[in-house]
């Protein structure tokens, strides 16, 4: 890795090339003052110490204290001169506690012990590899225990669409409704079962998702929605 001592001392000998003879004894002195491995050696990173970080998160937090202070002190002047007395003690009030939130902080450091948290005992969580298939009849009667329910009482104007959200095209020109309904007639072909979908709509979005929901009239999916109060 050159440095940018190594490149100006490579430009200093380029040009002690075009000098008189007699300078050229530059070459030599750099050359014996500067070793080649001097200049090749990478420069060295220094990564902070745990003291370091300590004391930047102690003096950032300190600062946060003296521009709230400052801060509080402007709300106070800012305030009617008969009401002053009492915004201060209010803000007194609240600057103790800010101050004694960082100081717990800077002192006792994180709420959390992160030595004591552990991952959950072994069997908590099963693979999904590991679970048991059930013979298709077996699956079937518990689908058909089924409902899906599905939040539609938000509008996607926030998105570029005035309609519900669950309109808004997100894949191969499919709409959120359109996968969501594809998905559940799969599972009913597959399974051969009957898993109906339940959509929850606002005054937003009930009228417009009822004339949504007739070009779903072909689909092997029982579809209600409701208008929630």
């Amino acid at each position: 890795m050159e440095t940018s001592v190594s490149k100006s001392l490579k430009s200093v000998l380029k040009i002690n090339r075009s000098l008189n003879p007699k300078h050229r004894g530059l070459k030599n002195w750099y050359a014996e003052r500067y070793s080649q491995t001097e200049f090749t050696q990478p420069l060295l990173k220094r990564t902070p110490s745990q003291t370091d970080i300590a004391t930047f998160k102690d003096l950032t937090k300190k600062d946060a204290l003296n521009r709230l202070k400052k801060e509080l002190n402007k709300l106070v002047l800012s305030s009617p001169e008969q009401l002053q007395k009492n915004v201060r003690q209010e803000m007194d009030g609240f600057e103790k506690l800010f101050s004694q939130y960082l100081t717990d902080n800077i002192e006792h450091g994180s709420s959390i012990d992160w030595a004591e948290i552990e991952p959950p005992p072994e069997g908590t969580i099963i693979p999904y590899k590991k679970l048991l298939e059930l013979p298709t009849d077996d699956v079937k009667d518990i689908l058909n225990k089924l409902i899906v329910i599905k939040l539609n009482g938000g509008l996607g104007t926030t998105m570029g669409c005035q309609g519900p959200k669950s309109v808004i095209s997100v894949r191969s020109g499919l709409t959120f409704l359109d996968l969501t309904i594809q998905q559940i007639e799969q599972l009913n072909r597959t399974y051969n079962c009957d898993v109906p979908l339940i959509l929850m709509n606002s005054f937003n979005t009930h009228e417009e998702t009822e004339k949504i929901l007739q070009k779903y009239s072909h689909v092997s999916v029982k579809i209600y929605n409701f208008n929630q109060s």
